[in-house]
């Protein structure tokens, strides 16, 4: 009869798991394959060509500038995304934030999509899609930005350059 494992490793086992792989490409098991954020997501990561560096860009692109930009990073991800829940499967603006991330092991702040306040759609580096606390973990979230902000925060960086 084979002997059932230790009750330490039935605790660390999932914590192991977790640390081994990170967020990688699962999402959180509440979410179907089929549900919207995960098709978006999976959509839009294809979509653009990803930056060989950190950070490609010094601002955050509109959407009509997606398709002229030579490289996307998580800034442009997490707009194209927040344009497509919004165009394509009606989604209010409202629900939608840009959230910050920083801290080692990232060398740069890093951006991606929040629905909801709990929902993080991603790019890859920490996850694809996965909720806020699994997408932070480790890290300081150090901004959230709603979407329907984003273009006060372009006219207020546009004016500050010209100075």
């Amino acid at each position: 009869m084979p002997s059932s494992p230790h009750p330490l490793i039935l605790l660390l086992a999932p914590a192991l798991l977790l640390a081994a792989s990170g967020c990688q490409t699962l999402p959180d098991a509440a979410l179907p394959a089929t549900d919207p954020l995960i098709q978006v997501n999976t959509a839009v990561n294809r979509q653009g060509r990803s930056c060989p560096d950190d950070a490609c860009l010094d601002d955050w692109p509109d959407v009509a500038d997606l398709e002229q930009l030579e490289y996307w990073d998580c800034k442009a991800y997490a707009v194209a995304k927040a344009d497509r829940l919004i165009r394509q499967h009606g989604y209010q603006p409202a629900r939608l934030e840009y959230v910050l991330i920083e801290g080692p092991p990232l060398r740069v702040t890093h951006a991606a999509l929040l629905v909801d306040g709990r929902w993080v759609l991603d790019s890859g580096l920490r996850c694809q899609v996965c909720g806020l606390e699994r997408f932070a973990a480790g890290l300081r979230v150090t901004g959230r930005l709603p979407v329907t902000e984003l273009p006060y925060l372009r006219r207020v960086q546009r004016v500050t350059k010209h100075r």
